[in-house]
């Protein structure tokens, strides 16, 4: 076969409208009737599908449910993969919990839609009027483009706070650093490493040689010893690098939370307490007087703090080390 021919074959067996229907196939049990049931968006995290970190899955829920606002229909959320979020998330104003026998497994009643790789909003907006339950798997922050379509004024944090509140034990969490803190007025600086430094599994990305990461543990060392030498307040250190973070934790004023990270799509049998520290990141950096993202040009923009600061509108600056 041709080179040509082949990439054709895979492109095909690859493209979503297949994979939306062969999940229809695998998730239904009713084939020849309707049940009646409410039609409703449900955004979806589960085993079935990678949704990359848990930013990218945020951005997936909060655009699917400001959707579902837009439009005047049910939301509800399933998010059971890698661990069940309500171990750490709760319903706030709204209800996500799909309720029982709420949910179809009728084809005439079901449809899948696969948002990945930053397809157009039409892809969704196309299935209105609702007649379907539409289980949604994304990843791309849609917010602005459901605002200029529907003349909404949605934002983003305020959409988070009406789905979620801390868990009990989560709240916990947080009450305990805010107060090693002193009480909760401080500033936060994030470095994101992935595998540069070696001790951080994320896709494939290879480690630097030992002495590269050693020039680069110096360069974001120093860039933060600046920052905290010109803050009047605690600096939280937050960081997917345990290396970096025991490097940092010598600097007078930082503040660290102590515990491991992991990517959540690529490390699926951590324990609760492994998946609780970036939530407790997260939360804990929303609620910081300014955030930054430090880091060199071959280290990773990353949308966590970014994210973490719509939260509570909270100031946001990016530093690139040179």
């Amino acid at each position: 076969m041709e080179e040509r021919q082949k990439r054709a074959v895979i492109r095909f067996f690859n493209a979503y409208w297949l994979k939306e229907y062969v999940m229809l196939l695998k998730h239904c049990e009713v084939y020849f009737s309707k049940s009646g049931k409410q039609p409703m968006l449900i955004s979806v995290i589960d085993k079935r599908r990678k949704t990359k970190g848990l930013t990218d899955r945020f951005k997936g829920i909060v655009s699917v449910y400001a959707l579902s606002k837009a439009m005047g229909v049910p939301f509800r959320l399933i998010f059971d993969h890698p661990f069940e979020l309500s171990e750490f998330l709760e319903p706030n104003v709204y209800n996500w919990k799909p309720q029982a026998g709420e949910l179809s497994d009728c084809v005439a009643d079901v449809r899948f839609k696969i948002m990945t790789k930053q397809p157009p909003l039409s892809k969704l907006t196309k299935i209105f009027p609702l007649t379907r339950q539409v289980w949604v798997y994304a990843k791309v922050d849609y917010l602005e483009e459901i605002n200029t379509q529907y003349h909404t004024d949605f934002h983003w944090g305020a959409l988070f706070h009406e789905l979620f509140k801390p868990s009990e034990l989560l709240e916990q969490h947080l009450r305990i650093h805010l107060d090693n803190l002193g009480g909760g007025d401080f500033i936060a600086c994030v470095f994101r490493f992935q595998s540069l430094l070696g001790d951080f599994k994320e896709y494939h990305f290879q480690a630097l040689d030992p002495a590269a990461r050693q020039e680069l543990i110096l360069k974001n060392t120093e860039a933060l010893r600046k920052i905290v030498e010109q803050s009047d307040v605690p600096v939280l250190v937050t960081s997917d690098s345990v290396t970096f973070l025991a490097a940092a934790e010598d600097l007078p004023g930082v503040y660290i939370i102590p515990g491991k990270v992991v990517h959540i799509d690529n490390v699926d049998d951590a324990g609760k307490e492994v998946y609780m520290k970036s939530f407790i990141d997260f939360l804990m950096l929303s609620r910081a007087r300014k955030i930054y993202s430090i880091g060199t040009g071959a280290m990773y923009k990353t949308d966590f703090p970014k994210y973490a600061a719509k939260l509570n509108e909270v100031p946001f600056e990016r530093i690139l080390v040179e």
